[in-house]
């Protein structure tokens, strides 16, 4: 006799209508519950969302759709060498659900016997989804290994994750039983059942086999209520009760509206408009960065590579935003509606600490390990913007140093150095003398003012005139870029000094620059054409490989 479809059941209408009507029913009460629970904790989240700052993220939406499909399906930033079980674990457990849903949403067109595809459809969505199941199980035990047995100290475990283990785990368990038992009650000669659906077949050997009276009836109650009641319930818990399984849906979306502006640039502030500097309260941040703070999911890869967490100090990036999202619910914790509490801690003092603020040295290693785009820096300056612009509550090192920026124009309080000590005896041309250059050397304070860096700039000039380049340097006119103003949260004074350069360069009809610190490279580049200051600026390090490159200087032997 030929095994017939995964259903492992004759195919008559009123056989089947029998045996599925009740779970129709049952499917037909429960999913509009299940659609409103999804409205009511997605439409929360929105709302909340929609509570902060606007910010323009619906540009460029093919460059954003393809990166949202790579990262949500290709899990190409999870997948990394130095992650690669977690990123492995996680592959397994979104693969195997992916098939798992694949062939459970085969198998709803056999309801009723409305329909009846080849037969061939039935036994590859069986297999389809039996494969899937396995992975989830490998992958859930993985996870189960790392989170309670490995234990890195970067996860913490809630109630919330152990109950979704063993409730993923029932489900799964409970939906391989009813196969099993399926086939074992089935009249049909199982011939090839092994190779369609092997684990269930695994599982009929558990199962006696039951009177045909009775078989139906067993079978409607177990599934209704061993499997699919609890799927149910447990689907309206993870929409109700904010459980990490969101990210499912609010991390691709995080994705998608991610930052596209170039990496480093931080946000300027509209100094004539604004009528707050930086953020205070929650509120005052963007919906973006809101949404950020559901989009989480605690896996902490930024606490891991964050070199000040490393060094011991207070910050952790995954708790900034753990703590973030803790006082936004807080402040606003009435369902559905957006008013906020009149009692509340200080955000920038009290939910996150002073010592965390100033901690961030806002290198972006969080940003860049992050699997789903969170962004940690914007968060920590716009707090430090209102401390230091609205408060003047900074560290003693940081007003030191925008006082000496103030007065001097360069963070180095106590040199004694001008910006051209460095340049003595090596004839280099000053703008101010002579302008006719090809490019523009700018030296930076590090490498103008302090004494083991003046060896840098020195060696970069003498490299440049061996290769016959036509350059020069600005000299005395030369200021901060403002890059340390700026991560400081003094936004007025980083935007002065950008205003000041951007004259003088344009003045002197500068197109391209040559820069020997980092940070003087990222900020000309990335964030003076903010302001109108477009120059195409290069480290000094790429300059010197084109310059080997293409045969102009030939390193010699160290």
């Amino acid at each position: 006799m030929e095994s017939l479809r995964e259903l492992f059941w004759a195919g008559q209408m009123a056989y089947m209508t029998e045996v599925f009507m009740p779970i129709i029913i049952g499917v037909a009460i429960f999913f509009p519950v299940l659609i409103a629970l999804f409205a009511f904790g997605f439409g929360r989240r929105y709302l909340l969302w929609k509570v902060g700052q606007p910010d323009n993220r619906s540009d460029r939406w093919f460059t954003r759709l393809m990166t949202t499909l790579a990262v949500a399906i290709a899990n190409v930033r999870i997948m990394r060498v130095k992650e690669l079980y977690p990123g492995l674990m996680h592959a397994l457990i979104f693969g195997g659900t992916a098939l798992l849903v694949v062939g459970k949403i085969i198998r709803l067109f056999s309801f009723g016997g409305i329909t009846t595809p080849p037969q061939a459809v039935y036994l590859i969505a069986s297999l389809i989804a039996e494969i899937g199941a396995v992975l989830i199980f490998i992958g859930g035990g993985m996870a189960i290994y790392r989170r309670y047995i490995k234990k890195p100290s970067r996860l913490d475990t809630v109630p919330d994750d152990t109950l979704v283990f063993v409730w993923a785990f029932i489900l799964v368990l409970t939906g391989f039983m009813i196969k099993g038992y399926r086939i074992a009650s089935s009249e049909v000669i199982p011939v090839d059942w092994a190779i369609w659906s092997p684990v269930g077949y695994l599982f009929s050997n558990a199962f006696p086999s039951f009177l045909t009276e009775i078989r139906n009836e067993i079978l409607v109650w177990h599934r209704v209520l061993f499997h699919t009641i609890p799927a149910f319930v447990f689907l309206g818990y993870i929409w109700l009760n904010r459980s990490r399984l969101q990210h499912v849906l609010i991390s691709p979306l995080n994705v998608f509206f991610r930052s596209l502006k170039p990496k480093g640039a931080l946000t300027p502030i509209d100094l004539e408009t604004a009528e707050t500097f930086g953020v205070s309260e929650v509120q005052q941040f963007t919906w973006k960065q809101l949404l950020d703070l559901d989009a989480c999911t605690r896996c902490g890869r930024c606490q891991d590579v964050c070199p000040a967490n490393l060094s011991g100090k207070a910050l952790s990036p995954k708790k900034v935003i753990q703590d973030l999202k803790t006082h936004l619910y807080e402040v606003y914790p009435v369902p559905l509606v957006r008013k906020a509490v009149e009692s509340r801690p200080d955000m920038a003092t009290e939910v996150i600490t002073e010592e965390v603020i100033w901690d961030c040295t806002t290198c972006r290693a969080c940003q860049q390990a992050c699997p789903v785009y969170i962004e940690h820096i914007d968060k920590i300056v716009d707090m430090r913007r209102s401390l230091t612009l609205e408060r003047s509550q900074l560290p003693d090192a940081a007003q030191q140093a925008l006082q000496c920026l103030s007065a001097r124009e360069h963070p180095w309080r106590g040199t004694t150095a001008t910006r051209t000590d460095w340049a003595d005896g090596l004839e280099i041309k000053i703008l101010s003398e002579d302008s006719d250059i090809d490019i523009l050397y700018w030296v930076g304070c590090t490498a103008a003012l302090e004494d083991r860096n003046m060896k840098v700039s020195a060696a970069t000039a003498k490299i440049l005139q061996a290769a016959g380049i036509n350059f020069g340097i600005l000299g005395i006119e030369e200021s901060c870029c403002g890059d340390p103003a700026r991560r400081m949260g003094d936004e007025y004074q980083f935007q002065t000094l950008c205003e000041k350069n951007i004259e003088i360069l344009k003045g002197y009809n500068i197109k391209k620059i040559i820069t020997t610190c980092p940070h003087c490279f990222n900020t000309l580049k990335h964030e003076y054409p903010q302001f109108g200051g477009n120059f195409e600026v290069i480290h000094h390090t790429q300059f010197l490989l084109d310059l080997i490159r293409e045969g102009k200087i030939k390193p010699g032997n160290l």
